[in-house]
C-alpha cells in the first residue's frame, strides 16, 4: 500500500470493531448465543442481517453528503485564452 494516513487507518480499525461487535450483538440477539457458538448457515444469517443494516444506513447517509458536494474545480495550470487588443 502506498503511504497511508495514521487517522484514516484508526478510522477503518474503528470500523471494523463496531462491524464486528454489530455482529456479536446480532448472533446474540436472533439466536440467543455467541456468534462463535452458532453454525455455518446462523453465521451467514447474521452476517448478511449485519451487512445489509450497514448498507442500507451508509446508504441513507451518504445521498445526503453527496447532494451538498459541488461540482471540482479546475486545478493546475489552465490555459488562458490570448488577450486581443
Amino acid at each position: 500500500m502506498a503511504e497511508e494516513d495514521f487517522l484514516t487507518n484508526v478510522a477503518r480499525m474503528i470500523a471494523a470493531e463496531l462491524y464486528f461487535m454489530a455482529g456479536l450483538q446480532a448472533a446474540r440477539e436472533m439466536y440467543g448465543k455467541s456468534y462463535f457458538a452458532l453454525g455455518a448457515g446462523e453465521k451467514t444469517s447474521v452476517d448478511q442481517a449485519v451487512f445489509g443494516i450497514l448498507a442500507a444506513n451508509y446508504q441513507a447517509v451518504t445521498a445526503e453528503n453527496l447532494q451538498k458536494q459541488t461540482t471540482p474545480q479546475p486545478v493546475g495550470f489552465q490555459v488562458q485564452a490570448q488577450k486581443s487588443g
